[in-house]
């Protein structure tokens, strides 16, 4: 079984992709092989709706190609899960966008959480985006920004840690918040620590996007064409 990891930041070495699948790796069935790939034409970080926009073709072709490559799944590595509905058209292996696969835990650990992000001016983005997850939206009673623009997960992990927690804390202190989400990919590999330290359930999406796309394969289920109807020209 092998899933394809899509991330849609443009420039990210093979090292640093590498690093991040073997954090992956440790919450998923050791015969699964994990591949990331970013983007390779679209020079964007995703930040912003314009490049969402910038990179979603690139995305469906990276998509359409890891099924003709004999992948199982499809894993959008963003919390924004670009252009995930148009993968599922185009493809049809399962496709699992990280931010819906958080979403979907959340009610499985508590009544309502918090969703700490990376750039403050990106919560009305995000609070529009939750509306495609599934989850009702009563259930996030609070966005929490993190202090954290150019903290890589893996080189300056101690430092981003603390201001998870700050960030946790407030959200903790300020909102009816029993659980956490983590509300960016770049926040990998915090979780179990942060909730060792806030005392409370936290879901990182990275795990939960791989631990979704095993489920899915394992119990033979991919998307409806009837919700997800197969585009034509592909």
């Amino acid at each position: 079984m092998k899933f394809k990891i899509i991330n849609p930041d443009w420039g990210m070495t093979e090292e640093q992709m590498e690093q991040r699948c073997r954090i992956l790796a440790d919450y998923t069935n050791r015969r699964i092989q994990l591949s990331m790939e970013c983007l390779a034409k679209t020079k964007v970080s995703l930040d912003s709706l314009a490049d969402l926009v910038r990179a979603g073709p690139e995305i469906l072709q990276m998509a359409i190609q890891a099924e003709q490559e004999g992948y199982d799944a499809v894993i959008l590595y963003c919390f924004s899960d670009p252009v995930m509905e148009a993968c599922r058209q185009a493809v049809s292996i399962p496709v699992v966008g990280a931010g819906q696969a958080a979403c979907l835990l959340l009610p499985a650990v508590a009544y309502h959480g918090a969703l700490l992000v990376a750039d403050q001016n990106r919560i009305p983005e995000k609070r529009m985006s939750l509306s495609r997850t599934g989850l009702a939206s009563e259930r996030i009673c609070g966005y929490e920004p993190v202090h954290a623009r150019g903290l890589d997960p893996i080189e300056h992990r101690g430092q981003l840690k603390k201001e998870l927690l700050k960030a946790g804390q407030r959200a903790l202190e300020h909102t009816e918040a029993q659980a956490l989400i983590l509300g960016c990919l770049s926040f990998l590999g915090l979780a179990e620590e942060l909730s060792a330290g806030l005392m409370v359930p936290v879901i990182d999406p990275g795990p939960a996007s791989v631990c979704l796309a095993e489920t899915l394969v394992c119990m033979h289920l991919r998307s409806s064409p009837r919700a997800y109807p197969p585009y034509p020209h592909f």
